[in-house]
């Protein structure tokens, strides 16, 4: 097999508006530095036939900036649009590219798309013999889910202050799976066994700094891949997994020392997973995508009525806070949805297979009981799920989680059915693909 790798540097020049939560205004600095990182896995050394991951430091990447990419990419490399996944890492301290509840920066995704396009034309020109191995570690000291039960009955986020005698408990567990894929260069006597790229998959929510943070930061993820990089050589590209449902401690660490325990951790768990592989041959790399629709939520009556009462109030005007969000938003945000009705949400996913695992897009957060159902019902080995990639369809909650209430539920742009066709699409999609003849 052949592979590829390359990064650059995604780092704002100026101050810009920041995506994740709902701030106050544009950015005040860097913290740390934010990159696009990428891998091409090739059956040959045709790059036609080759398949790119393109993990990317900010919070979400809307279907148009991801079709620009993989398009244009397209035409400069020969790799099929429909091999290039393009996936946000979901940094909350990255520059608006959503624009979801701080105002989108237009001008800094032209430049984005840009300098992903080049960056998978640069990966492609890369390709050399290689070797590769996957492996599953657990760090289950990050996410926590995220959604308790009261006593009343309730749902309480786990970032909002409750007294803990009245909790009766999270609704849910998280998904402590660690993926990795090693990459290793074949065929250099010089450097034998020489790491290329370390994919590594871990279902979280890197929004350790809240809305008070002013300084663009890659959270959690970037400090440890740039841990790993230092160690292992080569580049580590982190992909996030199903993280509607979890999030980190809300209530604890949330400062740069947090962010360092939370970075190391994950980057332990990881090294400690590529240990165990030794790479040792050529898994047969295979692909296949499919598409259909989710059907848009429709706002209720009593959710309309409860919206203007509010929008009365507020004259629709949204204030900064520093976790989630409040009545104003969501009274705004059902305005929207009413004044444009129901609509079909378009999903693509793409599965691609390495060996006896898999990968399998989707576009958006699923909560995690659903990657951890197609998961547990996949027919490869290991099925490791990449969220936030090519687009954004927003929350995908389950039918029990809406009946229950919530954050993400009040937010959501999908009905109640979307949790039941994911599911069905995603696994046939898995299923068809490890069907397909491998050596």
């Amino acid at each position: 097999m052949f592979a590829g790798t390359e990064k650059v540097d995604i780092t704002p020049q100026s101050a810009v508006w920041m995506d994740g939560m709902l701030r106050a205004h544009p950015s005040e600095g860097v913290h740390d530095r934010l990159y696009a990182r990428a891998l091409a896995l090739s059956d040959s050394d045709d790059v036609r036939q080759a398949f790119a991951l393109v993990s990317v430091d900010v919070c979400i990447l809307v279907d148009e900036t991801c079709s620009a990419v993989q398009q244009a990419a397209e035409a400069r490399t020969g790799i099929p649009a429909s091999h290039i996944i393009v996936a946000a890492t979901h940094t909350h301290s990255g520059p608006s590219t959503f624009g979801g509840l701080t105002p989108r920066e237009d001008g800094y995704v032209q430049e984005l798309i840009e300098k992903l396009i080049s960056l998978v034309e640069d990966t492609a020109g890369n390709l050399r013999p290689a070797e590769l191995g996957v492996a599953s570690g657990r760090e289950d000291t990050i996410s926590h889910y995220r959604r308790l039960l009261a006593d009343d009955g309730h749902v309480v986020m786990n970032w909002e202050p409750y007294p803990p005698e009245q909790i009766v408990g999270p609704l849910g567990v998280a998904d402590p799976e660690v993926g990795v894929v090693k990459v290793v260069a074949a065929g250099d006597p010089a450097k034998p066994g020489r790491v290329l790229a370390l994919l590594f998959n871990h279902t979280g929510h890197p929004n350790v700094l809240s809305g008070d943070n002013y300084l663009l930061s890659s959270d959690y993820p970037g400090l440890a891949t740039r841990l790993l990089e230092e160690e292992l050589g080569g580049v580590a590209l982190f992909f996030n997994g199903a993280l509607g449902s979890v999030d980190i401690d809300g209530l604890r660490d949330r400062d740069w020392e947090g962010l360092d325990r939370t970075g190391r951790a994950l980057a332990r768990s990881v090294g400690e997973a590529a240990d165990a592989i030794t790479p040792s041959g050529s898994p047969a790399i295979r692909g296949a995508c499919t598409t259909y629709t989710l059907p848009g939520r429709r706002i209720t009556d009593a959710e309309w009525r409860w919206a203007q009462q509010v929008l009365a109030e507020t004259g629709g005007q949204v204030a900064a806070v520093a976790d989630g969000v409040g009545d104003d938003y969501k009274a705004a945000f059902y305005r929207e949805l009413h004044d444009a009705g129901p609509r079909d949400l378009p999903v693509t996913q793409t599965c691609l297979a390495l060996g006896d695992s898999a990968l399998l897009t989707f576009p958006g957060e699923l909560y995690t009981e659903i990657g951890q159902h197609i998961k547990a019902h996949s027919p490869f080995q290991r099925t490791f799920i990449i969220g936030l990639a090519n687009g954004y369809v927003g929350y995908v909650p389950t039918r029990k989680a809406i009946g229950e209430g919530g954050y993400a539920e009040d937010t959501r742009h999908v009905d109640e059915t979307a949790e039941q066709l994911v599911i069905e699409h995603s696994l046939a999609l898995l299923r068809s693909v490890h069907e397909q003849d491998y050596r």
